[in-house]
């Protein structure tokens, strides 16, 4: 297995801030984006590659030119880091297109990167259109690609949709399909569910693991909110230890990328914790 961190481009190089990013920005002020504001991208980059993280997940924006591409590719070569994966954009946060993905394959080309991440409710219905899955896959194989279908919390916006956050419901979508999982411990804990049974039942299709910690709390509970989600590992309520040392057990070779909400020492704990426990 490899030890991943999933990031925004926009945080390691000067590019424009997406409305998404915008209004993250403006809204929330936590750990994480504290420590973008503060501390350079290359101090986060170099304490991270010390503490055990072998390379990215780069979460693009729709339309990335050339140059940042290119700027990209510097940084992650300056830091001797691969890029694994390639996560769908922000913007594409409601609703994604096939043109789109194929963008997403030719960006993980330039990079040598061989996973994708998409998330199942921006596939919409299309999950369940056998013609559509058809061009997902041909798609997959023009660029030796392999998507990972990304199980998503309950939302307001999800809520009526149960086969993107219920383990069965997502199975249901995505297993008669054929294709693979990214499973989110943190989504998956938001709706009482177990991270090590499903891991177990369905551990031929994962092919990378968005890993955090969480805490049950009322206002991610009822009100569906993101707070004490994607918490550094130690500082929730799942079995870490015990999904770490099942994945060695079971020999996982996927990737396992870090989506933490934390300031860099949260990041860097995190990924000493996952190093420590899979290798010793």
């Amino acid at each position: 297995m490899k030890i991943c961190w999933l990031i925004q481009v926009s945080e390691l190089i000067s590019t424009k801030k997406t409305l998404i990013e915008k209004l993250n920005n403006f809204f929330i002020i936590d750990a994480k984006h504290k420590m973008y504001q503060t501390v350079p991208a290359d101090q986060i980059l170099k304490s991270l590659k010390k503490s055990g993280v072998e390379g990215l997940e780069l979460i693009f924006p729709l339309n990335s030119s050339e140059e940042n591409i290119q700027k990209v590719k510097e940084i992650v070569k300056k830091h001797k880091m691969l890029v694994f994966s390639i996560h769908q954009s922000n913007e594409s946060f409601y609703k994604i297109e096939l043109s789109e993905i194929e963008k997403l394959c030719l960006i993980a080309n330039k990079f040598s990167a061989d996973k994708i991440t998409l998330h199942v409710d921006a596939l919409q219905k299309n999950i369940f259109n056998s013609i559509f899955v058809k061009e997902l896959k041909k798609i997959q194989e023009k660029y030796k690609i392999t998507f990972g279908i990304e199980n998503m919390p309950k939302s307001f916006i999800t809520f009526n949709r149960a086969h993107t956050y219920l383990g069965q419901e997502f199975l249901s979508a995505i297993g008669k399909n054929g294709l693979h999982i990214n499973l989110d411990t943190t989504h998956l804990a938001q709706v009482n569910e177990d991270i090590c049974d499903f891991y177990l039942k369905n551990k031929e299709r994962i092919i990378n693991i968005h890993l955090s910690d969480y805490k049950k709390h009322w206002l991610n509970r009822k009100l569906l909110l993101s707070n004490d989600t994607h918490l550094a590992l130690g500082k929730g309520e799942l079995p870490i230890v015990k999904f770490l040392k099942l994945l060695k057990k079971e020999n996982y070779q996927g990737l396992i990328t870090m989506e933490v909400n934390s300031d860099l020492q949260g990041l860097c704990r995190s990924a000493e914790m996952i190093k420590k426990i899979t290798e010793d």
